[in-house]
């Protein structure tokens, strides 16, 4: 049985697949033009995906909870979107642009995981100082990686100051660490002949809209003159 995760990013990897195909088929038609004593003067067709929508229907079999550890009293989820509001504001923005609010959502997941199990051996503000200087220093790298410089101009980013203010605001979030009943993975049932067997009310359709947004490897020449290849946008 697919549990949710699953069947969606299986959707998700069949359209990467697929661009992948096309570009395949790209070079093959790139070498043939460039044979051809005509064709090699024309451009050489490309395929781009641009935003794909789906509507699936699906019907919930199963539903398994698990206990953990959560910051209380506000719980892991809320409390990664209240320091992600915060640091964004602490460099006077109100939200990043969408790879790299993606990348330090990921970011601020990890540290929250490793945040919960700081309070659980030692039950004082210093776990939140260390917290915030792990989150400002991936916020660091996410602005280099994702040139944030560049896309944000007005961007003041000053590294000291957020690590006090994602501290602080830390300190007025959490009280402790406690368990918690959290939802774990979804079990769906996805194949059209069980799901006519389903009441109409047990279908649930998610609408997914799956947009392209590649990568390409850059070589950038420091000042010192060495030269390091980073993955980013195109």
């Amino acid at each position: 049985m697919p549990t949710l995760n699953e069947y969606l990013g299986g959707l998700i990897a069949s359209v990467t697949n697929a661009r992948v195909m096309a570009d395949a088929q790209t070079v093959a038609v790139a070498e043939q033009y460039a044979r051809h004593d005509l064709l090699k003067h024309f451009a050489v067709p490309r395929m781009r995906i641009g935003d794909i929508e789906l509507t699936i229907p699906v019907a919930i079999e199963g539903l398994a909870n698990r206990v953990d550890y959560q910051l209380a009293p506000i719980g892991n989820d809320r409390f990664r979107t209240e320091i992600y509001r915060e640091i964004c504001a602490s460099i006077g923005v109100a939200e990043l642009p969408m790879l790299a609010s993606g990348d330090l959502v990921a970011a601020l997941s990890d540290e929250t995981l490793a945040l919960v199990e700081l309070m659980r051996a030692d039950l004082s503000e210093k776990s939140f100082f260390v917290f915030a200087d792990k989150a400002t220093n991936r916020f660091a790298q996410i602005a280099d990686n994702r040139q944030l410089y560049k896309l944000l101009p007005a961007m003041e980013f000053r590294p000291e100051l957020m690590t006090e203010r994602v501290a602080k605001r830390c300190a007025t979030l959490v009280t402790g660490v406690e368990q918690k009943t959290s939802l774990d993975q979804l079990e769906v049932v996805a194949e059209s002949h069980r799901l006519r067997e389903q009441r109409p009310e047990d279908i649930v359709r998610i609408r997914l809209k799956i947009g392209e947004d590649g990568m390409e490897w850059q070589t950038i020449e420091k000042s010192d003159g060495t030269l390091e290849r980073r993955l980013l946008p195109e």
